[in-house]
């Protein structure tokens, strides 16, 4: 059973307090957004829509201070490009999937007529990409950081080996590196959510995902290597787990001596 902790005293721990985690208490009350990434490869179990309702669960109304909270949630398809399946296969695969999710979320929706509705937003990797400025760019450099840096490399290779035992390719490794640069420039406001509920006024963005955090994601907060902030936002170091219910806050990590209960 996790501690129930204050995000807003998180923020004055010693360092004493390393590699301790907490879920979080209350959101903050300026309006702000819930990210919620859906792994196609989770879809239709780990991540069906009745399972993102309960996540959304653990949220509201027990956290919520105000109700000033987006919920985007964003399909991983595009992302899923980079396992070398032909377009047409992976169109096949994962278009309706992702239709039918969107689809069986909203009859739950409308089955919850307390919510306000317009708060829930849908987007594809895709559409996240069009939304991003210089997208290009930043992945270029991040490969290029990889090439260079021994610990974001052997932190790359570590993401890859939590979810395939192949030899790592390529495709796997561009798949971390995608991913991972997302999250980054999510979380640093760089990339536009559309969402009528808030509209564009959110002060805060909280990454969440159900599993532990990519150690690449941790690695390239600590780094910061575009130097990129975004100070109202007080969740821009943070990843939450939906599963484990922790905050992890890249700042207050030791990374070479983190472990995953």
């Amino acid at each position: 059973k996790h501690r129930v902790f204050n995000i807003y005293s998180m923020m004055n721990l010693s360092k004493s307090t390393t590699n301790q985690v907490f879920d979080i208490n209350k959101l903050p009350a300026q309006p702000g957004i819930l990210f919620f990434l859906v792994s196609m490869s989770r879809i239709s179990k780990g991540q069906s829509a009745q399972k993102m309702w309960e996540y959304w669960r653990i949220f509201s109304p027990d956290k919520i201070i105000k109700p000033m909270v987006g919920i985007q949630i964003a399909y991983t398809d595009y992302l899923y490009f980079n396992n070398g399946e032909p377009a047409n296969e992976l169109k096949k695969k994962y278009l309706n999937t992702t239709l039918a999710h969107k689809h069986e979320y909203l009859k739950i929706l409308a089955r919850n007529p307390m919510w306000i509705d317009k708060a829930w937003s849908f987007t594809t990797w895709g559409q996240l990409l069009l939304e991003t400025k210089d997208f290009t760019n930043y992945f270029g450099r991040l490969k290029k950081l990889y090439e260079r840096d021994a610990t974001f490399k052997k932190y790359i290779l570590e993401d890859i080996a939590q979810y395939t035992k192949e030899k790592p390719s390529e495709s796997h490794i561009n798949f971390v590196l995608e991913e991972t640069l997302m999250y980054y420039l999510v979380v640093k406001g760089k990339v536009i959510l559309r969402n009528d509920f808030v509209e564009g006024h959110e002060k805060w963005i909280l990454w969440c995902y159900p599993g532990r955090p990519l150690m690449s994601m941790l690695y390239i907060q600590q780094k910061n290597p575009f130097y990129l902030f975004n100070p109202d936002n007080i969740y821009e170091h943070s990843i939450y787990d939906l599963d484990a219910r922790k905050l992890y806050d890249a700042k207050k990590l030791d990374l070479e001596t983190l472990t995953f209960d």
